[in-house]
């Protein structure tokens, strides 16, 4: 369980945050928006702790109080969670927070609430919850957090104080690896880079199955533009069976795409996020046109929309990878037209 201070970057945030919590003026709901994997719900809990801690100092807990040692425990009876129960929060689950927010605390503090993927709420749930912010209960906080706050009523985000996380700084977040997890200073680097500012995914880029991944994902691309059709729906069909690595591959593929296209117009590596697969990129690259590989990144993104938005996974996964197969004309030859779903 980390402290505030000890959140990689996201500064100004949690500077505000401390001065919430020295001053004890704090926001009645929070809404933690941004990326995946940046922080949100870190930093949350570390927030929550300070506040439910019994001997704050200088905006943050003190780590040693009966509070801290539950929040750090899983266990204080006055942290709530509120998660999607399959693809999205219920009625049910925000009625029952509406039961229980108006009790007072069990330990006397306050009362948090956290919903994780609030953006998932069906309008039933979220009509609920605005309901309960308009008339907030004395002594809680509701700790909102989305990768897509879009997706919210405007009501309820209006209803919050808004805290948006950005990607963290590739230095910064190569620091902390070496610093906080000990990896050495090269393969923080390029854990780093192909995380695109996410501690998440950069602690995931780090894991020795991560090299396996991504050496599948760029023998992929290589299939993609080299096999036949039967070839490509067959591999379009087994990445789809596991929805949550259908992300991480097409985020995988974007990033080859783009590594291509920056050395096919610099001719340098300084920014790609590959940076170990250097030769690989000045080999390939060379058989690409770049409006080509602009178009497959473009293509790539728009798929991974329609995914988060429940499209049907096998469809989008197959009409994709039937698109990106004519990407390298330059090497392979022959166009196709665009398959649409």
């Amino acid at each position: 369980m980390r402290f505030l201070r000890d959140i990689v970057g996201h500064r100004q945030i949690v500077r505000t945050l401390s001065n919430a919590v020295a001053s004890g003026r704090v926001a009645h709901a929070c809404l933690f928006a941004g990326p995946a994997g940046v922080g949100k719900e870190t930093t949350a809990l570390a927030f929550a702790r300070a506040l439910l801690c019994s001997r704050p100092a200088g905006g943050e807990a003190c780590g040693e109080c009966r509070e801290c040692r539950q929040v750090e425990h899983g266990n204080h009876p006055d942290l709530c969670f509120v998660q999607p129960a399959g693809a999205s929060i219920k009625i049910e689950q925000i009625r029952a927070v509406q039961r229980l927010a108006p009790y007072r605390s069990y330990q006397g503090g306050r009362k948090i609430f956290v919903i994780r993927n609030a953006e998932t709420m069906t309008p039933e749930a979220a009509n609920c919850l605005l309901k309960i912010l308009e008339e907030p209960p004395a002594d809680t906080c509701f700790i909102l957090l989305s990768a897509r706050p879009q997706a919210l009523l405007p009501t309820i985000v209006s209803r919050c104080q808004q805290f948006v996380f950005k990607n963290i700084p590739a230095q910064e977040l190569a620091g902390s690896l070496t610093a906080a997890h000990g990896l050495k200073a090269g393969e923080a680097a390029v854990s780093a880079a192909l995380s695109g500012g996410s501690m998440g995914k950069a602690l995931m880029c780090a894991e020795s199955s991560f090299e396996e991944e991504r050496n599948a994902v760029i023998g992929m691309a290589g299939k993609l533009n080299g096999g036949g059709a039967l070839e490509i729906l067959e591999m379009a069909g087994k990445l789809s069976e596991n929805r949550e690595r259908v992300f991480f591959v097409l985020e995988m593929l974007a990033c080859w795409y783009r590594d291509l296209l920056i050395y096919r117009e610099t001719g340098e590596l300084g920014n790609v996020f590959n940076l170990d697969r250097s030769a690989v990129i000045e080999k390939e690259a060379a058989f690409f046109d770049t409006w080509r590989l602009v178009e497959a990144i473009e293509k790539i993104e728009a798929a991974r929309r329609k995914i988060e938005y429940n499209a049907n996974v096998r469809l989008t996964v197959e009409a994709l990878f039937l698109n990106l197969s004519g990407a390298a004309l330059t090497r392979y030859g022959g166009g196709k037209e665009e398959v649409k779903i």
